[in-house]
């Protein structure tokens, strides 16, 4: 193992975060899970509160990908970099879903999108709440990989000892 905190990689190939980086990476997970909860539930509660829950996930969308990236894989397994590169995926569609998302709440691009993509009936097809869709992917992404790792993981140990 390399003596430099920053750079310490375990056994696995696999970078270790920080403690600080570990306890980012949960609160970004966190506030994605509080924005698309108020987001889905908090409509009755007004449109300011779906905003800055749209911004609650947004944030957090960001920071468990960046924290999630961090986490880099050194090692030759192929299996292992093809999860890897997966995982790297669902994180882009996490920070698609909350640009989606930011999108259908604050309607930044919808005078630009309307007027060129079949007036507001395109911008409903192609934007409004499409936001679900990639945030599906993402989770399905994430669950899928992190189990696999873990089981890849498991077995290489297992080989080992």
């Amino acid at each position: 193992m390399n003596e430099n905190n920053d750079m310490k990689v375990g056994q696995s190939g696999f970078r270790t975060l920080t403690r600080q980086q570990s306890g980012l990476l949960a609160v970004g997970a966190l506030m994605m899970v509080l924005g698309v909860g108020g987001v889905i539930f908090g409509s009755s509660m007004g449109l300011t509160f779906v905003k800055v829950c749209t911004i609650v996930f947004a944030v957090g969308a960001v920071t468990f990908a960046l924290m999630q990236m961090m986490q880099t894989y050194n090692g030759n397994d192929m299996t292992l970099r093809r999860l890897r590169q997966i995982m790297i995926i669902g994180n882009v569609c996490f920070i698609l879903a909350a640009l989606l998302m930011v999108e259908s709440n604050f309607q930044i691009l919808f005078p630009y999108v309307a007027t060129t993509i079949d007036g507001y009936n395109g911008w409903v097809h192609y934007v409004y709440n499409n936001w679900v869709i990639a945030l599906l992917i993402a989770a399905i992404l994430q669950m899928y990989t992190t189990h696999r790792i873990a089981s890849e993981l498991k077995k290489r140990e297992e080989r080992r000892g």
